[in-house]
């Protein structure tokens, strides 16, 4: 019905008897309905999929580096997280601790929970990779994937305790220039192989950042190690590499899929308060004041 408005609306304005004789019936209201008519035209057999309100699509890990940062900017800061060794949160928070711990600020409260994969524990992935014995009948290449204690080692020294004595060292900068910002940071270890990273900022917007896995050879003390190792979800996989979503926006789909996450990470923080490694990679995992702790 539209089209034919539109047709007789332009036909009206170029062919003038048939103009006269559509206007005189009442079928058309000259150039204005015409314009209308295309309007609503347009509007109609518009073909391009439309935005989903509070959804983001992140193509890397330096797209999320403002709403990191716009996180600091409220009184109350809050991240949660949950992921392998806490290397790119690190990353991101990096800046925006080093700002409140060089300048005075009007932040109030600054909580930080994190959750990381215990490593002193059997782990398949990151794991060893051993060729499958010809004898085996696989394709050639085949390689069994299995425990590596010398990789777990590695992630342990050079990722969990490296990254957390960092964020140790900066939030001790915090407090000695901003003392009156209430800060609680803790590290929680938990059994489960994270599939993702997930970044959640002032349980408001909430970003999840999946891992990939490829075959790599590293080297470690002087050995080299093949493993099946737990790369970031990289641009080869497609354009989108961090999907996000805003609990404030008005599509209440959104804001469930939001909670949802958040959630989540609630129930898994909740029940790491009870259930403990016997052999934490974390012999300190809460952060207190210089002041409090134990001398020496």
């Amino acid at each position: 019905m539209l089209a034919l408005v539109v047709v007789l609306g332009v036909a009206a304005e170029i062919i003038e008897p048939l103009g006269d004789v559509l206007k005189g019936q009442g079928f058309i209201g000259g150039s204005f309905a015409a314009l209308v008519a295309l309007v609503l035209f347009d509007a109609v057999s518009e073909s391009e999929p439309r935005e989903v309100s509070g959804v983001y699509v992140l193509a890397d890990l330096e797209e999320l580096g403002p709403p990191a940062a716009e996180a600091f900017e409220a009184r109350n800061v809050r991240v949660d997280f949950s992921g392998f060794s806490m290397q790119t949160l690190l990353g991101l928070l990096r800046p925006s601790l080093t700002r409140l711990g060089d300048q005075k600020t009007g932040t109030q409260e600054l909580t930080l929970r994190l959750v990381v994969a215990h490593l002193n524990l059997p782990l398949s992935l990151p794991g060893k990779l051993e060729p499958a014995p010809d004898a085996a009948g696989l394709p050639a290449r085949t390689h069994y994937f299995g425990d590596s204690p010398e990789n777990r080692e590695r992630m342990r020294e050079e990722f969990t305790r490296r990254n957390w004595n960092e964020l140790k060292e900066l939030l001790d900068r915090v407090h000695e220039r901003n003392p009156h910002i209430a800060i609680s940071c803790e590290v929680r270890e938990s059994p489960h192989v994270p599939e993702r990273k997930l970044y959640i900022f002032n349980q408001e917007k909430v970003f999840s950042a999946p891992y990939g896995i490829r075959s790599r050879t590293i080297d470690w003390r002087g050995h080299s190690i093949q493993i099946l190792d737990t790369e970031g979800y990289g641009a080869r996989y497609g354009n989108a590499r961090i999907i996000g979503w805003d609990r404030r926006t008005v599509s209440r789909s959104t804001q469930e899929i939001a909670e949802h996450h958040m959630e989540w990470h609630r129930n898994l923080w909740d029940t790491l308060e009870y259930v403990k490694p016997e052999r934490p990679v974390l012999d300190d995992p809460r952060w207190v004041p210089p002041e409090e702790r134990p001398a020496g």
